[in-house]
């Protein structure tokens, strides 16, 4: 079976806690607001300088430190999950072949939000199931601080940056028990938005709704339905309420779902393998293929993916 062998990720040094955020744009909030609903007590921004891409690369080089620099030249397929990126082209995936300096690999990008990463992984699954060697490398990567309004109270503390990403080792068949559901539906009020002037939009009640009406009943049928008992659900990192209602509608212990929202905040398609990094490094997923894992990332579009397999 195909399998998932090196994680990495990447957080920019600028630390920004909830009172210098408040401090620094005169938003009408309190740490102790913004703690209470959403579980974010800090976030990592970018600096002006740097670009979606370089994010994106700082977490691939990261993740092969974990392997040999002969993994480079043998990376076939290059998938990048972003939303905030300002370049139309070339493509992020196309600037991280170039960086790395693999000379010959298939590089595109997939623009789903915060989704987008659970989409990027069924791409590469799917992609990879008739390769019988090589690598495919993932990868999650948001500046969102370049589009956030900062006059905005309702988006502006929700977000940070940062990349994460996965590289799959091709054996000719997909990844050990893989399940799959991948779901958008209309939205017609564009619930989560970035306008011409590149600055984001959101609806926060209609996206709270739909998280509690959608994807919750979804996630929970596709657990009981395809995948019975795992071990962790990497939850895609939008508000720390979420993981609460979670675990009462999966009747599982918030200790098999893990959150690092306090630290990073919302970091759209970074935000699980950001996540699943964190977890491999601290040892708690060894990948040693015997531990199921289930996926979910939720937002824009309105979208959805879950998917369970083994690490």
């Amino acid at each position: 079976m195909s399998k998932i062998i090196a994680t990495g990720s990447y957080l920019p040094d600028k630390v920004v806690t909830n009172q210098a955020l408040i401090e620094q744009t005169a938003i009408d909030s309190s740490d102790e607001w913004i703690t209470q609903r959403t579980g974010i007590e800090q976030r990592h921004f970018a600096t002006a300088e740097q670009t979606v891409s370089d994010l994106a690369v700082e977490a691939a080089q990261d993740l092969l430190k974990q392997v040999g620099p002969e993994v480079v030249q043998e990376i076939e397929l290059i998938i990048v999950a972003s939303m905030s990126s300002k370049l139309p082209t070339p493509s992020v995936a196309s600037q991280v072949q170039r960086e790395l300096g693999t000379k010959e690999a298939w590089a595109f990008d997939i623009s789903g939000a915060c989704s987008g990463f659970t989409m990027a992984v069924e791409m590469a699954e799917k992609l990879s199931r008739d390769k019988t060697s090589g690598y495919t490398l993932v990868i999650g990567a948001e500046k969102m601080s370049s589009i956030l309004n900062f006059e905005d109270r309702g988006t502006s503390i929700l977000f940070g940056d940062g990349a994460g990403a996965i590289l799959i080792q091709h054996d000719g068949e997909g990844l050990e028990d893989y399940q799959s559901q991948l779901v958008s539906i209309p939205d017609p009020d564009n619930s989560i938005c970035v306008n011409p002037d590149e600055k984001m939009t959101m609806e926060g009640r209609a996206v709270f709704n739909f998280v509690l009406r959608q994807v919750i009943p979804s996630l929970s049928n596709f657990i009981k339905t395809q995948v019975g008992t795992f071990d962790y659900l990497i939850s895609h990192q939008a508000n720390k309420r979420f993981f609460e209602v979670f675990a009462k509608k999966l009747n599982v212990s918030l200790d098999k779902i893990p959150a690092n929202i306090s630290q990073v905040a919302n970091t759209s398609a970074a935000s699980i393998p950001i996540l699943l990094d964190g977890l491999v490094k601290s040892g708690d997923i060894p990948l040693t293929g015997k531990q199921k894992v289930v996926l979910v990332g939720y937002g824009a579009g309105l979208a959805w993916g879950q998917m369970s397999f083994k690490l």
